[in-house]
């Protein structure tokens, strides 16, 4: 069934991310309560692909070969082969891992711990735990710079976001944001961070060479998920209580539009190939493909139950 924005969309947009040519249009979505990762074909707007993997997967990370999912229950983190669609590897690495982020050119994995309230830093080919930093409480997202020296944590019974020099091992900055936050997202550049604050309804704008909240933007109850799309000119958010993707503009935070999608909307991801975005819709088990040029849903699939696709799900 199809669902308009309230605001028309004017144009194309030209999605941030973009994939390699033999895995273009994957969405990879994390399925917690069937223990599952469910691989979605954006383009055909079908699931092509079931990976088991361990008990409750929440956090994704997508890169080039390997995607990186997170267990909190379980202390583990499962790596599997994109190009196989298998579990390759799982990591016994203990604690409650939750938000997972990928530097492929640092060759890094962070990974927040919610119950250790630290980020831990891995070896992305070996697994091989290369440094511990403590952070606030609860850190639940995670985000590297492009260039993965600088890594961002949303410690969410903090209040605040640590920057931590991913090089040095060290946080060097803890910025005071709103309640609450949960999901924290990169602009293209790596200057900008954007953090959804799901108490205050508000995503943050954070400058990172100055340390410092610059900016929050009005949202609609319970801020959830970020992605980005036109060249890091606009940003996505799940509105979490209300149901909802909105579209804002980033440069004035102006609302630009948005369009009902199912019940308890968590993470969303865009993908190059196919001008889409993609919703996990925690608590109706689905999830909604969504053509950014024209405003509408294109297709909603069932996946199983529980779907979050916390992080980076489309590479």
């Amino acid at each position: 069934m199809a669902r308009g924005y309230r605001d028309a969309l004017i144009g194309a947009l030209v999605i941030l991310s973009v994939s390699g040519a033999s895995f273009a249009g994957q969405a990879w979505i994390t399925v917690q309560a069937a223990n599952q990762v469910v691989v979605i074909d954006t383009v055909a707007a079908e699931i092509v692909a079931r990976v088991d993997v361990a008990d409750g997967p929440v956090g994704v990370a997508t890169g080039s070969d390997r995607v990186y999912v997170t267990h909190p229950e379980r202390g583990r983190l499962s790596v599997i082969d994109r190009r196989d669609r298998t579990l390759e590897e799982l990591w016994e690495i203990g604690g409650e891992p939750f938000g997972v982020a990928l530097s492929e050119s640092a060759g890094r994995v962070f990974v927040t711990d919610w119950a250790g309230n630290c980020v831990d830093i891995y070896a992305a080919d070996s697994g091989e735990r290369l440094d511990r930093v403590a952070v606030g409480k609860a850190p639940a997202g995670v985000a590297a710079t492009p260039d993965g020296a600088t890594v961002l944590t949303a410690d969410r019974e903090s209040d605040r976001v640590s920057i931590i020099d991913a090089r040095a091992g060290r946080v060097v900055a803890a910025v005071d944001v709103g309640r609450a936050p949960f999901a924290v997202l990169i602009g293209p550049e790596g200057r900008r961070a954007y953090v959804a604050n799901v108490r205050s309804d508000t995503v943050s704008v954070i400058d990172i060479p100055r340390r410092m909240t610059v900016a929050a933007i009005a949202t609609g109850l319970f801020p959830y998920g970020l992605a980005m799309a036109d060249e890091g000119r606009t940003l996505l958010v799940t509105e979490q209580r209300a149901g909802r993707l909105a579209r804002f503009d980033t440069a004035s935070g102006r609302r630009l539009g948005e369009i009902e999608v199912g019940a308890q909307p968590d993470g969303v991801a865009v993908d190059a190939a196919s001008h889409r975005a993609v919703v996990a819709n925690w608590f109706d088990d689905t999830v909604s493909i969504i053509d950014l040029v024209d405003g509408g849903e294109q297709a909603v699939l069932k996946v199983g139950r529980g779907p979050r696709g916390f992080g980076r799900f489309i590479h």
